[in-house]
């Protein structure tokens, strides 16, 4: 069965979302319909994120932060919210697509850590994205 299409969103789209809708292409390759957004997106990437990306083999350089009008167009048989802070304009989005709705918040990396500490943050905030895609199960639905 093919994993269902999926947008997901968070704040500015440019961290969790990008991580979490590349993680799911390389998931499940060819088959897998993925998108991502922001309610109000960043101008650029973080330079992080592309960073901890590209050591799962995965570039992000060339990524382009969108908003949700940006991906109104997509289908989607599930959305995805990474961030608690917009959890409310995400169900909205979900429900007027007819969509089921997830919510995975994960903490945002980006708090003015030094260096080794921001990385650090960055690959956890990847790998608990990584981890509820290994966990989801297409065949049953469940987010």
């Amino acid at each position: 069965m093919a994993p269902p299409s999926v947008i997901f969103v968070c704040a500015r789209n440019a961290v969790r979302s990008p991580m979490a809708e590349a993680l799911w292409r390389s998931r499940y390759g060819a088959k897998a319909r993925a998108v991502s957004c922001g309610v109000a997106p960043a101008s650029l990437p973080d330079g992080h994120m592309i960073a901890v990306m590209g050591e799962k083999g995965l570039d992000l350089s060339d990524y382009e932060c969108r908003d949700m009008d940006d991906v109104a167009g997509e289908p989607a048989d599930l959305v995805v919210c990474l961030s608690d802070d917009v959890d409310a304009e995400a169900r909205e989005f979900a429900a007027g697509r007819g969509a089921a709705y997830a919510l995975w918040p994960v903490e945002e990396p980006a708090t003015g850590r030094d260096r080794f500490l921001t990385l650090a943050a960055y690959r956890a905030a990847r790998d608990a994205i990584e981890a509820r895609i290994l966990a989801f199960e297409p065949e049953s639905g469940a987010p």
